[in-house]
C-alpha cells in the first residue's frame, strides 16, 4: 500500500516542486487504494474505513503543505473531494469506535442490559446508515477525485517556490505549527473546544513531521515524532468520549420525550455508558496535561522548537 507514513526519496536540498510531486502522488494514491475496500468491503475488516480516514487526512496535509505547487482552483476542488470522503469515513469510524467501547452485554449488571441491548441495535443501525453515506460520497466524488489526481500530477511543475529547497519550507511550516501548538497547549483547557484545538494542531504537526523528517537528524524521527503520536493518541481518546457523550445526551433527551414508557427500562444501561465517557474525558485531559508537563520538563519542547527553526 502507498500510505506508509514515511516518504522515501525525499531529500532536504530537493526543490520544493520536486518534493511536492513525490508527496502528493504518494498521499493521493493512498486514498485511491483505500477507497474500494472501505466502501465495498467494510464488513470484512473495520480497519478499512479507519485506513481510508487516515489516508485522506495525510493527503489533505500534503495539499496544505504544497498549496503553491498547483493552481488554486485545482487545490480547492481536490480538498473538497477529500473532505467529503473524509467526513463520510469519519462518521462510519465514529460508530465503529462507539461499538468497540460498549461493555459486552454479558458483563453488564442485569438492570443495565436492556439499555445496552438498545444501544447495540441503535449503533448498528447508525453504522449501516453511515456506510450508505460513505457509498454516496464515493459515487458523488470518486470521479472528481480521480480527475484531480491526474491533473495534480501534471501541474506540480508550476510551483511558485520551485527553486526553494525542501528544508526551507520545512523550517517555516514546522516553526509556525510548533508556535501555534505551544500557545494552544498553554491555554485554559477546561472547555473542550480548547482541548480540541490542541488536538487539531497536534495532528497537523504530526502529518507535517512525516513529510519533512528527511530534513532533520535521527532524533527527529526517533524521539520527537513518537512523543507527538503519544499526545495525539491521548487526545484522540478524549475526542472519542466527547463525541459519544454528545450523542448519548441527545439520544437520552429524545427517548425521554418520544418513548416515555420504554425509557425507564433503558435508563440504567444508557446512563452507565454516558457516565463512563463523561468520566473518561477529564481523565484524558489530565493525561494530556501530564504529557505536556513532562514534554516541557524534559527540555524536548525547547530542543524540538530549536531543531525545526535551525533545520
Amino acid at each position: 500500500m502507498a500510505d506508509e507514513k514515511w516518504i522515501e526519496g525525499l531529500q532536504s536540498s530537493m526543490p520544493v516542486t520536486e518534493a511536492a510531486g513525490i508527496v502528493l502522488a504518494l498521499r493521493l494514491e493512498a486514498v485511491r487504494e483505500r477507497l474500494s475496500a472501505a466502501v465495498f468491503h467494510a464488513d470484512d475488516d473495520i480497519e478499512h474505513v479507519h485506513r481510508l480516514r487516515v489516508s485522506t487526512r495525510r493527503a489533505a496535509a500534503g495539499l496544505r503543505l504544497f498549496a503553491d505547487c498547483m493552481p488554486a482552483r485545482l487545490a480547492k476542488k481536490t480538498r473538497q473531494a477529500l473532505r467529503s470522503l473524509r467526513r463520510a469515513a469519519g462518521e462510519a469510524r465514529d460508530w465503529d469506535v462507539f461499538l468497540q467501547l460498549l461493555r459486552p452485554r454479558g458483563n453488564a449488571p442485569l438492570p443495565q442490559r436492556p439499555g445496552i441491548d438498545f444501544l447495540l441495535g441503535y449503533a448498528h443501525g447508525q453504522r449501516v446508515l453511515a456506510q450508505e453515506h460513505l457509498q454516496t460520497a464515493f459515487a458523488d466524488h470518486a470521479d472528481d477525485f480521480e480527475r484531480c489526481l491526474t491533473r495534480i500530477n501534471k501541474h506540480t511543475e508550476s510551483c511558485k517556490a520551485a527553486r526553494s529547497p525542501l528544508n526551507e519550507l520545512a523550517g517555516v511550516v514546522l516553526t509556525d505549527l510548533v508556535r501555534q501548538f505551544e500557545a494552544a497547549a498553554e491555554a485554559d483547557l477546561a472547555a473542550y473546544e480548547a482541548l480540541h484545538r490542541v488536538r487539531i494542531l497536534g495532528k497537523q504537526l504530526r502529518y507535517a513531521m512525516e513529510v519533512f523528517e528527511s530534513c532533520y537528524g535521527k532524533a527527529f524521527r526517533r524521539d520527537y515524532y513518537p512523543a507527538i503520536v503519544e499526545m495525539q493518541d491521548i487526545l484522540g481518546d478524549a475526542n472519542d468520549s466527547y463525541t459519544i457523550s454528545q450523542r448519548l445526551t441527545a439520544l437520552r433527551t429524545r427517548l425521554m420525550k418520544t418513548q416515555p414508557r420504554q425509557w425507564p427500562q433503558y435508563r440504567a444501561g444508557i446512563e452507565a455508558v454516558l457516565h463512563f465517557h463523561e468520566k473518561r474525558l477529564p481523565l484524558q485531559r489530565k493525561k494530556f496535561e501530564k504529557w505536556w508537563r513532562a514534554w516541557q520538563k524534559s527540555g524536548a519542547e525547547r530542543a524540538f522548537a530549536e531543531l525545526v527553526r535551525m533545520g
